[in-house]
């Protein structure tokens, strides 16, 4: 089985080219989302207590992800802290996914910040989806109702797209008129034969 990266920062569409993967029969791992369960867990959010106080859980005593986005992005180290946190827990919990996927010819694995954690060492190969960055700000304002200035915060805090280009096996540009699917499909057919 081969293990595959799929990254690119926030708004260009990894998730729509993951889905168009998942319509291909192949199993992805979506990091972001499991990062955001294991922040649930008890122990996790008694350690998320102790880094950021009790002003990050929501009257439910649930981690309120929004206030937690607003320390840590506004502050490289309390983002790092909570990385150094998190990461390793999603690892672990990618290797037992892997396991459970081991016939697979591959298998990909979603991630936001694939090279910034050092994650894409772990994979035979890796595709990057790219998109305009105006057209990356607008897409994550309209989703997730973010200002313009939310958005770029967390631009800020990934690697630039031209450098992750350069550390990519596949890139696929999703910029409302290369269309979409002939790419995946054209990298699919590669990795099959690679």
């Amino acid at each position: 089985m081969k293990r595959i990266g799929l990254t690119g920062n926030i708004g260009t569409g990894k998730s729509t080219v993951a889905k168009v993967f998942e319509i291909l029969h192949v199993p992805v791992y979506h990091a972001d989302s499991k990062a955001r369960y294991i922040l649930e867990s008890e122990e996790v959010k008694e350690q998320i207590t102790l880094l950021f106080g009790k002003q990050v859980l929501n009257p439910l005593n649930l981690v309120d992800r929004k206030a937690l986005a607003g320390i840590v992005f506004s502050d490289t180290d309390k983002l790092a802290s909570l990385n150094n946190l998190i990461h390793p827990l999603v690892k672990e919990d990618f290797l037992k996914w892997c396991m459970h996927h081991q016939q697979e010819e591959y298998i990909l694995h979603e991630a936001a910040i694939l090279f910034e954690s050092g994650f894409d060492r772990l994979f035979d190969g890796n595709i990057l989806v790219t998109s305009p960055e105006q057209l990356c700000i607008r897409r994550v304002m309209d989703r997730d109702g973010f200002t313009e200035e939310m958005v770029l915060t967390r631009m800020q805090n990934q690697w630039t797209q031209e450098k992750k280009i350069k550390l990519a096996d596949y890139v696929i540009v999703n910029d409302e008129s290369a269309m979409i699917i002939p790419q995946v499909l054209a990298i699919h057919q590669a990795i099959l034969n690679g």
